[in-house]
């Protein structure tokens, strides 16, 4: 258990964000941030609780600071903030994108944009593509997780949200006929900017689609404003954040290839 290199190389990658910094429409206080209490959060609720048999109740003791920082989100996070509309949230999206890969290209890692059914971007060496990767950016936790769900989870582990239905159905479909047969990877990372826990954290197409079978929808959520302005997936799986893997094995891996 180490946090050796993912702790700095997190701080390092928010040093890539004065654009979104400038541009976003909002953000809770600590969003982009990096306290000495998130590093405490880091150490607590993800290294050390992922080695547990039973990993998903912390022990908020550990972390006295929690009971403001949770009632605090938790007020923030289940206020209407926005309307969720999908030409913003494509544009931040993409904020978060040209930021990540300005990152890895500082770190000697190649990158290119592709469009669907492929994810998101390519990650080329030599000229040839050499790992794909979808990246998702989380700053709303689920903060009502364990009475939504169907099972004992909780807003810190199970926030790292994937929509699912005929769209990740298609992708999966080319994911493993075209990419995975071909010994390519192909991973989901999230960028991970909770009020608690923060990093880059990321898993393997085929671990995130044997979750899904295993698991089936977790949670439809309700319909927003912005769905009336072009279809959107409801359906959501919330993958476990202690099954995954940190920014600084992501790099090792890519580098490697």
């Amino acid at each position: 258990m180490t946090m050796e290199g993912n702790i700095e190389l997190y701080k390092e990658l928010l040093g890539f964000c004065e654009e979104i910094r400038e541009k976003q429409k909002f953000k809770f206080d600590s969003n982009l941030n990096f306290s000495n209490f998130n590093e405490k959060c880091y150490i607590e609720m993800y290294l050390k609780n992922k080695v547990s048999t039973r990993p998903l109740v912390f022990k908020k003791g550990s972390l006295p600071e929690l009971k403001d920082v949770c009632s605090k989100c938790a007020m923030f996070h289940t206020s209407k903030r926005n309307e969720m509309i999908k030409g913003f949230d494509i544009q931040f999206g993409h904020w978060f994108e040209k930021a990540f890969r300005d990152f890895l290209l500082n770190k000697g890692i190649k990158t290119e944009k592709k469009g669907f059914p492929f994810p998101d971007i390519e990650v080329i060496k030599n000229g040839v593509p050499v790992a794909y990767f979808e990246l998702k950016y989380i700053r709303s936790p689920f903060v009502y997780a364990n009475n939504q769900l169907k099972m004992e989870r909780w807003c810190y582990e199970c926030s790292l949200t994937l929509d699912v239905g005929d769209k990740l159905s298609k992708q999966r479909t080319k994911i493993e006929d075209n990419i995975i047969s071909k010994n390519i990877p192909v991973f989901y990372v999230w960028w991970y900017d909770a009020p608690c826990v923060k990093g880059i954290f990321y898993m393997t197409a085929e671990k995130i689609f044997t979750y899904w079978d295993k698991i089936g929808t977790s949670h439809n959520r309700k319909e927003r404003e912005g769905d009336l302005e072009v279809k959107q997936e409801k359906g959501k799986i919330y993958p476990p954040l202690l099954e995954m893997k940190g920014l600084k094995e992501f790099i090792g891996y890519l580098k490697g290839l």
